[in-house]
C-alpha cells in the first residue's frame, strides 16, 4: 500500500521526531484520521524524503518518529520552464502539473500579448508554491520547482545563461521540431512558452538575436498552458 506523504521543511528532517506542520497536521488527523504508529513518508520538496511513523496525535500537534532518509540521487538536466504570464487559473493549473513533470524552475515573464499583470506577485508565488507542495505529495516527485515573481521578457532573455540549451516554442515554427532543438547532450535547459496570445514578431526576433533556438510543435497549436505542459514532458520523458 502506497504511505500517505507529508511536506516538512528540509531542516525538519535532520530530527529524530518531526512535528507536521498545522495543516498537514489537520489533514492527517481529521481528513485522513491516521493513528499512532501508522507507517507515513515525509517529503522536502528539495529532494530529501524518510519513513516515520506517527508517535504521537494530539488536538493541536502530530508527531512522526523517523526510521529511515533517503536522499533520490537522480541525474537530469536542469529545466527551467519560462512561460508568459497567464490568467489565474490557468497559470494555477500550471504550478501543480509543471511539479509533477519534474521541472526545476518556472520563470514567468510579461510580454507584449501577456493579459494579466499581477498586482501581488509575492502572494501569487507563495500559492503556486502551496499548490506545487499539494503536488508533490501526490505524485511522489523528489523536487518541487522554485518558483520566481514574474519579469518582463527583455529580462528573461538576458539571465538566461549562454551555457544552456536555450528555446523558444513558438506557433509559426514550422522547420525545427522541439525534439530536434534537444538533440545532443544538456546540462541546463530553458524554453520559453508564449503567453494566450503567443509571441509578436518582435519578440521572436529578439530572441533569436539573444541566442535562443526557436522551435515548434509541428502538426499542433496548443493552448498556451498545455504547450508548456508538453514541452516538459518531451524533455523529461521524450529522448
Amino acid at each position: 500500500m502506497t504511505l500517505r506523504r507529508f511536506l516538512v521543511s528540509p531542516e525538519a528532517l535532520d530530527a529524530e521526531e518531526v512535528a507536521l506542520g498545522p495543516d498537514e497536521a489537520k489533514h492527517a488527523r481529521k481528513v485522513l484520521r491516521l493513528k499512532v504508529g501508522t507507517a507515513v513518508q515525509l517529503v522536502d520538496g528539495r529532494g530529501n524524503r524518510a519513513l516515520a511513523n506517527i508517535s504521537f496525535m494530539g488536538k493541536n500537534q502530530v508527531l512522526c518518529r523517523v526510521q529511515e532518509r533517503k536522499s533520490d540521487d537522480i541525474h537530469m538536466a536542469k529545466l527551467v520552464v519560462c512561460p508568459g504570464l497567464l490568467k489565474g487559473p490557468a497559470m494555477d493549473y500550471l504550478a501543480a502539473k509543471l511539479t509533477e513533470l519534474m521541472v526545476s524552475e518556472v520563470r514567468p515573464f510579461n510580454s507584449t500579448r501577456s493579459v494579466p499583470r499581477l498586482k501581488d506577485a509575492s502572494r501569487r508565488l507563495m500559492r503556486w508554491e502551496r499548490l506545487a507542495g499539494q503536488a508533490i505529495k501526490q505524485c511522489g516527485a523528489a523536487n518541487m520547482p522554485k518558483f520566481h515573481e514574474p519579469v518582463e521578457f527583455d529580462e528573461i532573455l538576458d539571465m538566461a545563461p549562454a551555457k544552456a540549451a536555450r528555446l523558444m516554442l513558438y506557433e509559426n515554427e514550422g522547420q525545427l521540431s522541439l525534439p530536434q532543438a534537444l538533440e545532443g547532450s544538456w546540462e541546463e535547459i530553458w524554453a520559453l512558452v508564449g503567453p494566450e496570445g503567443g509571441f509578436d514578431t518582435q519578440e521572436v526576433l529578439a530572441a533569436k538575436e539573444a541566442g535562443f533556438a526557436v522551435c515548434g510543435l509541428l502538426g499542433s497549436t496548443l493552448r498556451a498552458e498545455t504547450a508548456s505542459m508538453a514541452l516538459a514532458s518531451v524533455v523529461r520523458f521524450g529522448k
